[in-house]
């Protein structure tokens, strides 16, 4: 099976996650502390305002979400959550997707119009 344009092989596992540490006074330790067990494990890791996305083979990526949810573990009681993919769009695609959201052309110019009357 081949990549459609704009989109990665099917061969590119996509992962994102979040990690959610209960009862904890100091949440900001468990997820940092998965992320970096994430990164160790070979993925390319991106992180998010609300959750972490990583990619890599199969093999990397289920054993960075592993390495994480354990790594969160340690510190504590924690609930992770995580969505999986594979052809994934690439960054390309979606941030000519999020220009055509915002209004603005390939020139970058605001091609939107109001729609409120104002």
């Amino acid at each position: 099976m081949s990549e459609a344009p704009g989109y990665m092989s099917p061969e590119v596992v996509g992962c994102q996650f979040s990690v959610y540490p209960l009862r904890q006074a100091e949440i900001g330790g468990p997820i940092e502390a998965a992320v970096q067990a994430a990164r160790r494990e070979g993925c390319t890791v991106r992180v998010g305002n609300l959750s972490t996305l990583m990619s890599g083979s199969e093999d990397q990526v289920f054993a960075a979400l592993r390495a994480a949810f354990r790594a969160a573990q340690r510190q504590g009681p924690a609930v992770m959550t995580a969505t999986l993919a594979a052809g994934m769009p690439t960054d390309e695609l979606v941030g000519r997707i999020q220009q055509e959201i915002e209004g603005r052309g390939p020139s970058g110019k605001d091609d939107c119009r109001r729609v409120d009357g104002g």
